[in-house]
């Protein structure tokens, strides 16, 4: 689950040894300052720090396709702190993405069709419906097809044949926040901060509002309750995506105040989630469940 680290080394100087591994070394600005490649992931060098940045699977095995285990990820921390001849345990670690690629039963394109919205991020959608991507400064979550993005490779053994919808979240800036405390490299493999992480990323898919499918049930309907499905039936045709921006359109242009906006966000949202009123779509059904069991089997 882990993947990608930004990680700054205070007061710490790359030794020769490692000079010799970097590939594409340049300088950069500053005097004696310079960047290259360990592998994939990009390693500079300050006035008085050591940067790292990039994914740890891919690093060890050249592809991120499969996520690490936590004992994976020990030995990747371990085969770092060699090639780099630099202790780790001094670090923080500032930039954090958790990722997996999940094994589905149809195009990852349908899942994602039904993601609207993620309130407080902006949403984008790129390829053709085939990754949609939910960002602020500080985080952002995606889901995207993994196999698209591999190609002309394929998915690995045991995803080889299967579709691949890969789920991530990154964590650009308030990490420590997140997490309680500063922490080093090596604290990310403590069993209990390990399943923290995971359940945030699992926890802000949850929070993505997706598009259900309207329930036309007759039994015991009163008129308001037909006006209200028969809003839903208008939501789900318009989308919750498209009504949130004229929300956002009428505040950014002054037609609506802040209270009145805010209550009409609320009430789309209910209305597109109502239990009463919707079902959700089979797709997200079985990626909820997936998602669910990547969460409970996390070690």
């Amino acid at each position: 689950m882990i993947d990608g680290l930004g990680v700054y080394l205070p007061d710490a100087r790359l030794p020769d040894a490692c000079l010799d591994r970097l590939v594409d070394l340049r300088p950069v600005r500053g005097e004696g300052c310079y960047t290259g490649r360990l592998g994939n992931l990009r390693v500079t060098q300050g006035h008085d720090a050591v940067f790292i940045r990039g994914s740890l699977p891919k690093y060890l095995a050249g592809a991120n396709a499969l996520p690490l285990t936590r004992r994976a990820l020990e030995d990747g921390l371990g085969k770092l702190e060699a090639d780099l001849g630099l202790s780790l345990a001094s670090g923080r670690v500032h930039e954090l993405e958790i990722a997996s690629t999940l094994p589905v039963e149809a195009p990852p394109r349908d899942y994602l069709s039904a993601w609207a919205t993620l309130p407080r991020f902006a949403r984008s959608s790129f390829g053709n419906g085939g990754t949609v991507s939910f960002v602020t400064r500080a985080r952002a979550f995606s889901g995207y097809d993994k196999l698209a993005e591999m190609a002309p490779e394929v998915l690995p053994v045991p995803l080889d044949g299967l579709h691949g919808l890969r789920l991530e979240m990154k964590w650009k800036a308030g990490l420590r926040r997140f997490l309680g405390r500063p922490v080093d490299p090596w604290a990310l493999a403590d069993a209990d901060l390990y399943i923290t992480v995971v359940k945030g990323w699992a926890a802000m898919y949850f929070r993505i509002l997706k598009k259900r499918e309207v329930v036309l049930q007759l039994d015991a309907m009163t008129p308001k309750g037909m006006e209200r499905t028969f809003a839903c039936l208008g939501l789900a045709v318009y989308g919750l995506d498209r009504a949130e921006a004229i929300i956002a359109g009428g505040r950014a242009s002054g037609a609506l105040d802040k209270l009145t906006a805010s209550r009409m966000r609320a009430w789309i949202r209910g209305l597109g989630q109502d239990a009463r009123l919707t079902d959700a779509a089979p797709l997200t059904d079985e990626l909820d469940a997936k998602v669910r069991s990547v969460t409970r089997f996390a070690r």
